[in-house]
């Protein structure tokens, strides 16, 4: 039986194995596209990128529109009801912005700019789709949303290429060969394949970055240079927060290369990246005001996993799953918390959107600084949040035995991996510096399994190699680093 096992993972190593790995995943990626046509899943702000990418097309730029704020005219009295009675829909109608920062028909830097454009794109290109389903509401415009979808599947394919390359450079061609196999059928790749969200488009990207990265590690062309800059540009405008990865890129080149890390190449490398961000931050210094490179969101992301949390109408909503489990937290700690009027939502008049920014980062560092205790405790369900295995808000037995056959048991072979990958750790440091950056910064920040999963190709390549240790297969490690 063991003997069939390695034979089915040397198998799985062998490039043409994973040429119809990668196909069968592009298969099963498109089928879903086309089953679901130009029908949305409800997924939170999906109907944003749809508006931002109809007013892009339109010449408009980057703003968003009326219609979006407070509660949209063309939906049914009973749904008109429910959002009556959620506080956050009716704070938007009385501040004319969304989640009280962002105003209609006003230009933006809430959003990173990539996935809004690439999105308005298709608009331009190929047409408008009419009537989009969203749940019980009908959105008026949007993209061709199965065009998005096709692109996205294209994407996610890719990222089992990538998977199998990373794994055979890095380790061995069993392990790129498994970790492929898995990603083709991970469910929750597949999901954001669907869902016309940033995580897909930042995961592809985030993962070309690092495929990059290790083509320098085994040769130092220029071209490789210019690549690495050009993906880690494209990654930041998707997710600009990825910005402070950037020293820890030069770190994990320079410990495997070291005095032969070629210099002149990195800085024209890095030069290329500034160049990619430069026309985000000429747009808002031209319409903003200021030269912005962070997007506005900053303040308002940590108002909502910090202050938020305490605040009247979280700890009077109804929920369940994690939602209850910070709510439980809140009611224990409220009493004794410090600095109490900084909980609620401020109240805005005509502040811009930079200063209701700059408003709430200094409301939350001074909540923060004066209940330290509770933030590292926030900051323990945070890590929680991200790393939990079954998404509570699912539910039911079948959402369960899913999870648990995945990211149930991926997660604790990847510790295992990364504690058996220490042979060669100079080499491998990329990977581990993402996987820790990741934790490091959703858990201090913002958290969940949306923001985890752009990572989890890399959770899913260690497992991969434990797999290969515990079943004894292509035991001569050292054979499989940088060696393609």
């Amino acid at each position: 039986m063991l003997d069939k096992i390695r034979n089915f993972f040397i198998l799985l190593g062998k490039p043409k194995t994973v040429l119809a790995v990668f196909v069968l995943g592009l298969f099963i990626r498109v089928g879903m596209t086309l089953v679901l046509g130009e029908r949305l899943l409800p997924l939170a702000d999906q109907p944003v990128f749809l508006d931002m990418a109809e007013n892009i097309a339109n010449g408009k730029g980057i703003v968003i529109s009326q219609e979006l704020v407070g509660i949209p005219e063309n939906i049914s009295d009973s749904l008109r009801a429910v959002l009556m009675t959620r506080p956050e829909r009716l704070r938007d109608m009385e501040m004319n912005a969304l989640w009280g920062i962002v105003k209609p028909e006003t230009p933006t830097a809430f959003f990173e700019p990539f996935y809004p454009v690439f999105l308005g794109g298709i608009r331009y290109l190929f047409g408008q789709t009419p009537g989009v389903h969203f749940g019980p509401e009908v959105i008026p415009y949007g993209p061709r949303i199965i065009v998005a979808r096709l692109f996205q599947s294209i994407f996610d394919a890719l990222v089992i290429l990538i998977l199998y390359y990373l794994g055979i450079t890095l380790f061995t061609p069993a392990v790129g060969g498994i970790a492929a196999l898995i990603y083709c059928f991970y469910p929750y790749s597949l999901a954001f394949v669907t869902n016309l969200v940033t995580q897909n488009t930042y995961l592809f990207l985030q993962a070309l970055m690092v495929f990059f990265f290790v083509r320098i590690l085994g040769k130092q062309s220029w071209s490789n240079y210019v690549l690495l800059g050009l993906s880690v540009g494209l990654t930041l405008l998707t997710r600009i927060s990825l910005i402070t990865f950037i020293p820890l890129i030069v770190v994990c080149l320079y410990l495997p290369l070291r005095s032969q890390l070629r210099w002149e190449k990195l800085a024209v490398s890095i030069l290329i990246m500034a160049l990619v961000v430069m026309p985000w931050v000429i747009r808002n210094q031209n319409v903003m005001g200021e030269p912005l490179l962070l997007p506005t969101k900053g303040g308002r992301n940590l108002w909502e996993y910090n202050n938020q949390i305490f605040s009247k109408e979280k700890m009077e909503e109804k929920v369940s799953g994690v939602d209850l489990i910070y709510q439980n937290f809140a009611k224990r700690n409220y009493a004794d918390l410090k600095k109490k009027e900084l909980i609620e939502f401020p109240q805005f008049t005509d502040e811009s959107e930079i200063e209701r920014d700059a408003i709430m980062t200094a409301q939350v560092k001074e909540f923060i600084t004066a209940n330290p205790w509770v933030y590292v405790q926030l900051c323990g369900l945070r890590l929680y949040q991200l790393f939990r295995v079954i998404p509570r808000h699912l539910g039911g037995p079948l959402a369960t035995i899913a999870a648990l056959l995945t990211f149930g048991w991926i997660l604790p072979a990847s510790f295992l991996g990364l504690a058996l990958s220490f042979k060669k750790w100079r080499q491998r440091s990329v990977i581990y510096a993402i996987i820790l950056y990741t934790v490091g910064t959703h858990t201090l920040t913002a958290s969940g399994i949306p923001h985890r999963v752009p990572t989890d190709p890399y959770f899913i390549l260690l497992a991969a190699f434990f797999l290969v240790r515990i079943f004894k297969v292509d035991e001569e490690e050292s054979k499989g680093v940088i060696t393609v």
